[in-house]
């Protein structure tokens, strides 16, 4: 993403990253300061790398104009949305950056994997269980999708545990090889997203992206991906 890279189930420090979130709803002074809170953030984390905007609003306009913001800062981008159309609009407005497409209605991934495949750009594939996920991933190929990144459906620590543990296995097998690709973690804000953060990091996962955590919960996330 825009030279910023993460790797598959064999990580080192180096492959690893998380993003915090902003929403598209939010106005443009509270935008920016949100935004230079996670860039403040980012100089003492390396591993905040990433800023997931959120397409909150349904509006194509909020969505470019929070888009555009965002990459302003220089860190990797990463869009969100549950509609193909407005993940199109906003990449065609930026041609200068290439984000991950994380689109949150699973039964359009072969669109999105369509997109993925014009523009270029890296997609985030879910699934509601490890066999779905797989042919969902199976699909995204099949329709040409740049690159892949695997977001499990989980919402716990367990589920998350149990998912990444199943899919590195399955890696590490070449059982399938739809399994090959870095996984994702998305989770929420607080404490227990901290706990499923940290899960995940364990367990191989690749990128976190939370919608929120605060500064000591960074450095927590930050000093576990230094270390595992």
């Amino acid at each position: 993403m825009n030279g910023t890279t993460i790797d598959g189930h064999n990580v080192s420090e180096d492959d690893r990253g998380f993003a915090l979130s902003v929403s598209d709803v939010l106005p443009g002074d509270m935008l920016s300061d949100r935004l230079s809170r996670i860039t403040e953030l980012s100089d003492i984390c390396k591993h905040l790398r990433f800023v997931c905007v959120r397409n909150d609003s349904m509006s194509l306009d909020l969505f470019k104009d929070a888009a555009s913001a965002t990459a302003e800062t220089g860190l990797g981008l990463i869009l969100e949305s549950g509609d193909p159309l407005a993940l199109y609009g906003v990449v065609s407005s930026l041609p200068d950056r290439r984000p991950l497409l994380c689109i949150t209605d699973v039964e359009k991934t072969q669109e999105t994997a369509v997109l993925s495949s014009v523009t270029g750009c890296p997609m985030a594939v879910g699934g509601r269980g490890t066999e779905d996920l797989m042919e969902n991933v199976e699909a995204a190929e099949g329709c040409g999708a740049a690159g892949i990144v695997l977001c499990p459906g989980y919402t716990s620590m367990k589920g998350c545990l149990e998912t990444n543990t199943d899919l590195h296995r399955l890696a590490s097998e070449h059982s399938f090889p739809q399994s090959m690709h870095p996984v994702m973690s998305r989770t929420w804000s607080g404490e227990y997203a901290l706990a499923v953060a940290s899960v995940s990091v364990m367990t191989h996962g690749s990128l976190i992206v939370l919608d929120d955590l605060d500064p000591d919960g960074c450095e927590v996330l930050d000093s576990l991906m230094n270390h595992y």
